[in-house]
């Protein structure tokens, strides 16, 4: 029998629909549909009911945790704070101020729903039942502390004595001992989440960079992040055109069947005025990065700049200032894709409403930036559209299909995989050179990984010294965002066969240098 892949924390629950999915696009869903539909304030109430309509528990111990649980999530889809552990109240008193064509949303974005928190262990070595009290006992042998020590029926850890070096764990021929983690805080690349006094997960938001991957990671979906889909419902009903600017990973977010050009149909159902490609914002970023690139590479540039880091992803970015701030000096100044998309949409048309639709929750928080808040008024995942398609009885897949998208070139699409973002720099600036030259660069994707990268670039343990540094907060990049619905794999294929149907290869092809 073949041995099956080790999956990683972020690809064990990425395409299973489970009821942690479920309810919460059942809440995104029963908010829109609230909005749509026109109900009072005070409907919120029953959302609870509405999705727990049993006398009997589903989820939990009893049906009261659970709808107290989806009744924070409600909270979050309006934008609002949570109000949990003797702050309770009537949701109606907060509601009616989120009913808004107005920018509601404030920090912070991510947030733990404690009533749904279970306390897990944190980081800790346990023995399971699969011990044999063998013999050997190699763990007991290995272990440098003497935390492990045999029992009557089994091996025994002392937990007050272990260091999880996990050297028990390694020694066991029988796979009878398990690293215990925290899974969303086995996710977090930048160790932003521990335990408050009484063990449930807490954020530390002067390190959260958020990126919301603790989010689908979270198997009892105690994390969650608000919403600005009733912000932009209520903007889509206003006299302003509303334009939406669609990742490049947005292709195969829906299904098979349903083709780039039947969400773009759709999307205009919904009633945006138009739809543009934020891989032409990547061509933009493309061109930026490469002339600065390509005058490293010459020696023509007087900064001291070791290197180019990418600047597509804010939740990598930050980290990089927060983390190694003498690193983050490389990274350049220039806008993510989303700000340039938004962009040439305010010069077609300057009363225009922007609404970024895509993978990612960090731009939620990159919005709060003055610059980018002036063009880009919502942000929207690929989940929530979800929600509002089922607000608005729109089925993308019986949509007809309208002439195909052409904003971008070949390399500004692939920006969603990991790595398409430093090919599309290099291959760019090789032609603004004017010739085929080896230019050393290194790239990671997970933030985990990104920190570890910089680290090593710190003390010059890559060579030969990369020249063009890619970072990427989420795995396979964009495609791996924690607003995404499709797999990653099947993602990845989905958008290197779209990135092959543009017009053009490079950015210089259609834009001005």
């Amino acid at each position: 029998m073949p041995d099956l892949p080790k999956l990683s924390i972020f690809e064990k629950m990425r395409g299973i629909f489970t009821p942690v999915k479920n309810v919460r696009r059942q809440v995104l869903t029963e908010v829109a549909r609230m909005i749509v539909e026109g109900h009072p304030p005070s409907y919120i109430e029953t959302i609870p009911y509405n999705i727990i309509s049993k006398d009997t528990p589903t989820y939990r111990e009893s049906v009261f945790r659970e709808r107290a649980i989806v009744r924070e999530r409600a909270r979050l889809a309006f934008g609002l704070d949570l109000k949990e552990f003797g702050a309770h109240g009537p949701i109606i008193d907060d509601v009616t101020p989120a009913m808004t064509d107005k920018k509601f949303l404030s920090r912070p974005i991510v947030n733990v729903i404690k009533a749904g928190c279970e306390r897990c262990e944190t980081d800790s070595f346990w023995v399971t039942n699969n011990c044999r009290k063998c013999m050997a006992h190699p763990c007991s042998i290995v272990c440098p502390v003497e935390a492990v020590t045999i029992g009557e029926k089994a091996a025994i850890i002392d937990q007050e004595k272990c260091i999880r070096c996990g050297r028990c764990a390694q020694a066991c021929p029988y796979n009878a001992i398990v690293h215990r983690e925290r899974p969303c805080a086995q996710a977090c690349g930048v160790n932003a989440i521990s335990s408050d006094e009484n063990g449930f997960a807490e954020i530390d938001y002067e390190k959260c960079v958020s990126c919301g991957l603790c989010i689908v990671s979270c198997p009892f979906g105690a994390i969650g992040e608000k919403s600005e889909i009733v912000q932009i419902i209520y903007t889509l009903r206003g006299e302003k055109p509303v334009y939406v600017e669609i990742a490049p990973s947005f292709v195969g977010q829906f299904g098979p069947l349903v083709k780039p050009s039947m969400i773009i149909a759709a999307l205009k159902q919904i009633g945006f005025a138009g739809v543009v490609e934020v891989a032409y914002g990547a061509d933009v970023d493309t061109l930026i990065l490469s002339r600065e690139l390509a005058d490293l590479v010459s020696k023509k540039t007087k900064d001291k700049r070791r290197y180019i880091g990418t600047s597509c992803c804010p939740a990598w970015v930050l980290a990089a200032i927060t983390n190694f701030p003498k690193q983050a000096i490389n990274i350049s100044e220039s806008f993510t894709p989303m700000v340039e998309a938004a962009r040439k949409i305010k010069k077609m048309d300057p009363e225009a409403r922007v609404v970024f639709l895509g993978p990612c929750i960090a731009k939620k928080n990159e919005c709060f930036t003055p610059e980018v808040a002036e063009l880009v008024d919502f942000v929207m995942t690929f989940e929530e559209l979800g929600a509002l398609f089922q607000a608005f009885s729109i089925d993308p897949s019986e949509m007809n299909v309208e002439e195909e998208i052409s904003d971008a070139s070949e390399v500004g699409r692939a920006y969603a995989v990991a790595g398409g973002v430093a090919d599309a720099i290099l291959a760019q600036t090789k032609e603004i050179l004017g010739k085929e030259i080896d230019i050393p660069f290194t790239s990671a994707d997970t933030l985990a990984d990104c920190m570890m990268m910089l680290k090593n670039i710190q003390n010059s343990k890559i060579s030969p010294r990369p020249l063009l540094v890619e970072g990427m907060a989420c795995p396979y990049g964009c495609i791996g965002g924690p607003g995404t619905l499709s797999p990653l794999h099947r993602a990845k294929r989905k958008v290197e066969t779209f990135s092959k149907r543009a017009k053009v290869k490079l950015p210089s092809q259609h834009l001005k240098e």
